[in-house]
Formats: structure tokens, sequence, C-alpha cells
């Protein structure tokens, strides 16, 4: 019987992380909703870890890569979202010193783009929202207002 639940349990995890990555709280979580026990979900995600199918480094470094591909975030947001996932910080930290491009590269990038929708407003408006939508995405404020001033003036 215990085999039989481990299996179906194995199962479901190896569906969900078909999907889509997934950090081993996340797994965990969805293993306990679905009905199964502590015992089988803490077997199924051993054998997962000691297989290195789930690994919370390697699944920040992928949540990373994807959101700053899809739509760039700043550091900020991405720990937030990251630590919703449960992923421990020193894990978030190390991902984050790993990632590859400068964050205020990103900002200016972007900031261009959203400069051109802000052209027709005066100077003080446009500045607040720019500042509001690079905020919102979780970018530095000392990044933001540098970006800002290159592009804005002072």
């Amino acid at each position: 019987m215990k085999k039989n639940k481990d299996d179906k349990a194995a199962g479901y995890a190896y569906r969900l992380l078909s999907i889509r990555p997934r950090s081993e709280k996340e797994l965990r979580g969805r293993l306990f909703k679905k009905g199964f026990g502590q015992a089988v979900v803490c077997e199924v995600i051993s054998s997962l870890k000691d297989k290195k199918i789930i690994d919370d480094l390697k699944f920040s470094r992928l949540w990373i890569e994807s959101r700053m591909r899809t739509s760039p975030k700043g550091d900020m947001l991405l720990r937030k979202e990251l630590a919703g996932k449960g992923v421990a910080p020193l894990t978030i930290d190390k991902a984050l010193s790993e990632k590859s491009g400068n964050e205020g590269v990103v900002v200016a990038t972007l900031a261009q783009k959203k400069i051109k929708s802000l052209e027709k407003l005066p100077k003080p408006e446009a500045k607040r929202k720019l500042f509001s939508f690079l905020a919102r995405r979780g970018f530095s404020f000392g990044v933001i207002e540098e970006v800002i001033r290159e592009n804005l003036g002072a």
C-alpha cells in the first residue's frame, strides 16, 4: 500500500514539474494539498532532491532568467517573488549575484521605451510617472534616479 502512495505522489510531482519548474516548498505544498501524508511527501521530495530534479538554486536562476527575458524586474521584486515561492534568502542572494546583466542597463532600456509615451507631459509629471513605473518593477531608487537624471535632466 505504501509503495502505491509513493508512486502516485511521485507521478503527481513529475506531472507538476513537467508543467513548469517549482521550488521545493511549492511542490511540498501541492503534494500536501493533494492529500498525501507527511511521510510520503518527505520521501518523494527527498528522492527528487537526490536525483537533482528539484533544486531551489536552479529554480531561482531559471525564474530570474525568465523574468528578465519576458518582463524585466528589479532585484527587489525578484527577491520578493522568490521568497513568496519559498526559496531561502541565502539561495535568493546567490542566484541574484549570478544574474547576468546590469540592473542599470535594464532600467535604462525600459526607461527609453516609457519616455516615448511621456514626451507630451510636463517634465515634473513625466519624471513622477517614470519613477513610479520603474519602482513598481522593483528597481532600486538610486538606479531609477540616475536613469531619470540622465534622460529627463535634473
